[in-house]
């Protein structure tokens, strides 16, 4: 089963390289708010080309990742999470046809997009932003977009890479360590690692909910198996570090470092990038080729050298 949806993902690559270019550009075309980085992730892998702005602009490295364009695109602020709060006198002056909203559904988001929808006499969408229903937001997105075709084949693709992600059950405890020091992490259950737990990792942060700060002490208490962050800084820093990579039997505890660019593999944020994370979760050992197409459908360019997770010694 799994080596048969490996095929599919790999066999549509090619089709999913287009992903985002299949609408040709047109002058003044851009008409499309993201109210959150999220959704900004979600437009710009589908039709790049009516992105109106970033809510945070990404930075330097990331940018250089990203399809040309990302970098002219101005930073607008957020009308819901993942950047500054937006002015919505600036944003209104833009003359958008369409904000996307894409994350959590709840009563409390649906009743700030209606607010903010009446304020600005603009169309709000709210797409549920749920791991497990990746697919169907891009269908989604898709066809609010223009971009069906597209649409189609990056979730045809999800769907194909969820749908191995979750029948994997053999992963280790770990700890999230986010941050220079490592101290702030996500609790058990939070949207930050459930591209990990989803795999069947077990996260030993309990006893909070969602991001949190803990101790040093704690984590040692914890006695995670695994180490995991994206933060290179934070890698380095507790390489040869004793309390960090010591556990009580004696063996160096594994620190896993996952990417981080220009978007996280498992958080930061909780959008379409994710899907890289679970992709390789599905398949540690497989191909980078379907990795490099993977990031070329979601960003509009492949690195020179592909990035994957790394286990430090």
């Amino acid at each position: 089963m799994i080596s048969t949806r490996r095929n599919l993902i790999l066999g549509a690559g090619a089709g999913l390289a287009l992903a985002g270019c299949d609408n040709p550009s047109r002058p003044g075309a851009r008409d499309v708010l993201a109210a959150g980085q999220p959704a900004a992730l979600l437009i710009w892998a589908l039709a790049r080309d009516r992105l109106l702005g970033w809510p945070r602009k990404p930075g330097a490295d990331a940018l250089r990742a990203l399809a040309p364009g990302a970098a002219a695109l101005p930073q607008l602020g957020a009308l819901t999470t993942g950047g500054a709060p937006s002015s919505l006198e600036a944003l209104a002056a833009l003359h958008p046809r369409l904000i996307l909203d894409y994350g959590d559904v709840g009563d409390e988001h649906q009743a700030l997009a209606d607010r903010l929808k009446g304020r600005l006499g603009v169309e709000w969408r709210l797409i549920d932003g749920a791991l497990t229903r990746t697919p169907q937001a891009i269908r989604q997105a898709g066809a609010l977009l223009g971009v069906p075709g597209a649409a189609e084949a990056l979730a045809g693709r999800a769907t194909a890479i969820l749908a191995d992600w979750s029948a994997r059950r053999d992963g280790p405890s770990f700890y999230y360590a986010r941050g220079g020091d490592g101290l702030e992490t996500a609790f058990h259950g939070a949207l930050a690692t459930e591209v990990l737990e989803g795999a069947g990792w077990t996260n030993v942060a309990v006893g909070a909910r969602d991001i949190g700060r803990v101790s040093r002490e704690q984590v040692v208490a914890w006695n995670p198996h695994t180490l995991v962050t994206l933060d290179a800084r934070f890698a380095r820093a507790i390489q040869h570090d004793p309390v960090w990579r010591r556990r009580p039997d004696g063996a160096t505890r594994p620190l896993l470092l996952i990417p981080d660019s220009p978007f996280g593999w498992i958080d930061r944020p909780p959008s379409v990038n994710r899907l890289l994370g679970c992709a390789w979760l599905a398949d540690p050992e497989g191909s980078i080729l379907g990795l490099a197409e993977l990031t070329r459908a979601l960003y509009g360019m492949s690195a020179t050298e592909t990035a994957r997770p790394r286990w430090i010694a």
